[in-house]
């Protein structure tokens, strides 16, 4: 198991090859990967939204993530989202 710590944003949370690529990388204990609900939001969002998948199939997505890489979900301080622009364009 790696020391690597890396936050996946949902921007490589979005395209399959390469959410499959990082995913499987993390799951052969290259890194430890780590992200936010709020990631995984926009990132259901955004496959929603463009039509890649239906909405049924992003949940279940989500859920085989959450339940392959359980450690993996971390809080955002609030103080942290605060100074954050990008963030605040993912969550609002």
């Amino acid at each position: 198991m790696s020391n690597f710590h890396v936050l996946l944003d949902s921007c490589v949370l979005f395209p399959m090859y390469l959410r499959d690529t990082l995913l499987l990388a993390a799951e052969a204990g290259l890194y430890l990967p780590f992200w936010s609900q709020e990631i995984l939001n926009g990132a259901t969002r955004n496959l929603i939204n463009t039509g890649r998948v239906t909405e049924e199939r992003a949940v279940r997505l989500e859920e085989t993530i959450k339940k392959a890489f359980p450690e993996a979900m971390v809080e955002v301080p609030v103080d942290l989202a605060d100074t954050q622009l990008n963030f605040k364009k993912i969550i609002g």
